[in-house]
C-alpha cells in the first residue's frame, strides 16, 4: 500500500506541473494530446484505490482475481498513454513499455476467457485456478496439443507489488524527461522574466519622495519598455490571455502617470495615487512571473 501511496503522490506532482501556466499553455495547444495527458493521470491515480482495497481482502474469489489483474493492465496502458502525451508522440500499434512485458504476458495468457495462443506451429491453452484464496496463490494451467498439462504457481499480491514498482520507475523517468524538455524550451525564450523591471525600486523611490527631474523621468521609460517585453514573453509562452488584464492595467496606469510628468509631483494626490498603484501592481506581477519560470521549484 505504500507503493500505491507513492504513485498517487507522484501523480499529484504531475498534476501540479501541468497546472503551471507555462506547461499548460504549451500542451493545451493540441487538445487531443492534452485530453490524453489529463485522462491518463486521472486514471492512474484512481486505479490506486482498487489496488489498496484488494490488498486489504482476507480472501479472494475468481472475479476479484480477474478484476485486479485487469486493473494493473489498465494502469500499464495509462502509463504508456502518459508517456506518449508528455513526449507528444503518436501511440504505436504495439505496446512499448518493456518493463511490464512479463506481467503483461502473464495477464494475456492466464486471465480472462480460456484462450488459444498461437506460437509457431504449436498452440497452447491456458486456465487458472485459486490454490489458496487467503494467500492469493494462483495455479496457472497450460498445455499444448501434444504435451501433458503443465502448471506454475504465482501470488497475485506479488504481481501487484512488482507492477507498482515498475510504474514508479516509469514515473520517475517521465519526471526527468519533462524537466529536461522544459528547461530546453525556457533556454530558447527570447524574453527572460527575471531580467525585467530592474529599475523599478530606484525609479519609484525617486518619483514618490522627490521632485521628478529629467533623470528620473528618463529612467522611467525603461519600465514602459519592460511592460512591452512582458507581453512579448507571455505571448511566446502562450499564456498572454491569463495575464492580459493585469498587463492592460499597467499600461493604463503608466499612460496616466506619464501625462502628469512635469506638471505634478509626489505631493499631488493624483500623481501619488497613479505612481504608487503602478509600483505595487508591477511588484505583484513580477512575483507571479518569477513563479511562471520557476516550474520545478521543490
Amino acid at each position: 500500500m505504500l507503493l500505491e501511496k507513492e504513485i498517487k503522490e507522484r501523480i499529484s506532482y504531475f498534476f501540479k506541473l501541468i497546472n503551471n501556466p507555462q506547461i499548460q499553455g504549451y500542451y493545451i495547444k493540441n487538445l487531443e494530446n492534452w485530453d490524453a495527458l489529463c485522462a491518463s493521470l486521472h486514471i492512474i491515480r484512481d486505479l490506486q484505490r482498487p489496488k489498496d482495497e484488494y490488498q486489504s481482502l482476507s480472501s479472494i474469489n475468481y472475479l476479484e482475481s480477474i478484476g485486479i489483474i485487469q486493473t494493473i493492465y489498465i494502469e500499464q496502458d495509462s502509463i504508456e498513454t502518459l508517456k506518449f502525451a508528455l513526449t507528444e508522440q503518436k501511440k504505436n500499434r504495439y505496446f512499448t513499455l518493456s518493463e511490464y512485458k512479463e506481467i503483461r504476458n502473464l495477464r494475456n495468457q492466464v486471465f480472462g476467457h480460456p484462450s488459444e495462443k498461437s506460437a509457431g506451429k504449436h498452440k497452447t491453452r491456458h486456465f487458472f485456478d485459486i490454490e489458496n484464496n487467503q494467500s492469493q496463490l494462483i495455479k496457472h494451467l497450460f498445455w499444448g496439443t501434444e504435451n501433458e498439462i503443465e502448471s506454475e504457481n504465482f501470488t497475485i499480491s506479488n504481481i501487484i507489488e512488482e507492477n507498482s514498482k515498475i510504474t514508479i520507475g516509469y514515473l520517475k523517468e517521465f519526471e526527468k524527461e519533462i524537466k529536461l524538455k522544459f528547461e530546453k524550451i525556457m533556454d530558447n525564450y527570447k524574453i527572460k522574466f527575471d531580467s525585467l523591471f530592474k529599475s523599478v525600486s530606484y525609479t519609484f523611490e525617486k518619483l514618490l519622495t522627490k521632485e521628478n527631474d529629467r533623470l528620473v523621468i528618463d529612467t522611467y521609460y525603461s519600465i514602459d519598455e519592460d511592460i512591452e517585453k512582458v507581453k512579448q514573453g507571455l505571448k511566446e509562452r502562450n499564456i498572454l490571455e491569463d495575464y492580459e488584464q493585469k498587463v492592460r492595467v499597467l499600461e493604463f496606469l503608466s499612460k496616466k502617470l506619464k501625462t502628469l510628468f512635469g506638471n505634478q509631483t509626489h505631493k499631488n494626490i493624483e500623481f501619488y495615487t497613479y505612481a504608487s498603484t503602478l509600483r505595487d501592481n508591477i511588484k505583484e506581477l513580477e512575483r507571479e512571473l518569477k513563479e511562471v519560470d520557476n516550474i520545478f521549484k521543490e
